[in-house]
């Protein structure tokens, strides 16, 4: 089953579709997904509205990755996540988070990041944090 949700326009465009998650949806979401990028927000912090403009264009580039979103007011998931700020994108891969961005970044840094730990051979950076649970 897979959670990609890209879909395309009648004129071509690639529209995004960044699936909210919650307490019931969250472990299949990224489990069910080769590769996902999770955004936990929060509507009243405006660094989190920045981001997640950028993640909904990131979410039109990258078609090969799951975008899922999680509010962290009226869900669990960020503390058992070990999300203590928002805005935090957690990458996974095959299930297993790979990576955690903390922060606002311009959609072309967070590409490179994306690019970076999802890949077969990842390096270190100093915009993200490596490794998971």
């Amino acid at each position: 089953m897979s959670f990609n949700e890209n879909e395309f326009s009648e004129d071509g465009a690639v529209t995004s579709h960044v699936i909210d998650l919650n307490d019931e949806n969250f472990n299949p979401f990224v489990r069910g997904s080769r590769y996902a990028a999770v955004i936990f927000w929060s509507g009243s912090c405006m660094p989190c509205r920045m981001m997640l403009l950028v993640f909904d264009e990131l979410s039109k580039v990258r078609r090969d990755v799951s975008f899922g979103r999680v509010n962290v007011g009226t869900s669990s998931v960020a503390g058992s996540m070990g999300v203590l700020s928002v805005p935090t994108v957690l990458l996974f891969r095959k299930g297993k988070r790979v990576a955690r961005i903390v922060g606002v970044k311009p959609l072309r840094l967070l590409e490179e990041i994306v690019s970076n730990h999802l890949s077969e051979d990842p390096k270190p950076d100093i915009y993200s944090e490596s490794g998971g649970d």
